[in-house]
């Protein structure tokens, strides 16, 4: 996908490819999901028009902010940040799907895209983990992948290493130069359109309506909301605007 990365509205287009899939989103009150969610931040609940069930889905976007480089941490670069997380309704346990792309404007974007398992069971893991790990592989050699979260990284974000205990096998996770541009937009392209096509297929998937499934997924959204809720990236963006 060709785009000008600097200025594009990756939120926007994340939002409106699972508004297709899920049919109409309705916008209530925000509540948070993390302790630094601030200005830029919605959420959305099922509305007239949705197809499928969903718990939430908590998008932010926000331009011209600085965020701290990852590199030099007194450096502060002009951005675009997009974070979007949808949670899966208990009825209907898909995984959950997360991205959050940084763009540092002339300079790298940093990207973590995953679509979460909730469950442990082979056949599911089958269904929702193995075609993930397929598509990290496409991009695996990519400048600015990270196929192992370092640790500097867990120094910088202690909390990370309590979000890999819930990642799939293919988290995509990377600070990748901006000249690889069209290549970030097609990761973050492959992720969207495969969990979308999960959303579509969902009504024929049996094994989504297994009691034991539905009661071991809806454990694991709990524990995930528990770990999220600890989450603060306050200091990575100093200047974030407040919340409405």
């Amino acid at each position: 996908m060709k785009v000008d990365i600097n200025n594009f509205d990756i939120g926007q287009m994340i939002f409106d490819k699972l508004q297709e899939a899920f049919g109409g989103f309705k916008e209530v009150e925000f509540k948070s999901v993390t302790r630094g969610d601030g200005g830029g931040a919605k959420r959305y609940v099922p509305g007239e028009n949705t197809k499928k069930p969903f718990e939430f889905l908590m998008a932010t976007k926000i331009f011209d902010v600085e965020i701290r480089n990852l590199k030099d941490r007194e450096q502060l670069d002009l951005s675009n940040s997009f974070v979007t997380l949808l949670m899966p309704a208990d009825s209907l346990p898909l995984p959950i799907y997360a991205c959050d792309v940084d763009v540092h404007k002339g300079k790298y974007a940093h990207v973590i895209t995953d679509l979460i398992p909730l469950s442990k069971n082979s056949e599911y893991l089958g269904k929702y983990d193995a075609p993930l790990k397929h598509l990290r592989d496409k991009y695996k050699d990519l400048p600015g992948m990270v196929l192992k979260t370092p640790e500097e990284i867990y120094k910088i974000f202690p909390i990370m290493k309590q979000f890999d205990a819930f990642s799939s096998s293919g988290k995509i996770f990377g600070n990748i130069p901006l000249e690889h541009a069209p290549q970030i937009m097609n990761i973050i392209g492959d992720y969207l359109n495969i969990y979308c096509s999960f959303v579509e297929e969902s009504e024929k998937v049996e094994i989504l309506r297994k009691k034991e499934i539905i009661t071991e997924t809806v454990e694991a959204k709990n524990n995930f909301k528990k770990m999220m809720a600890q989450m603060d990236f306050s200091d990575d963006m100093p200047k974030r605007p407040k919340q409405e």
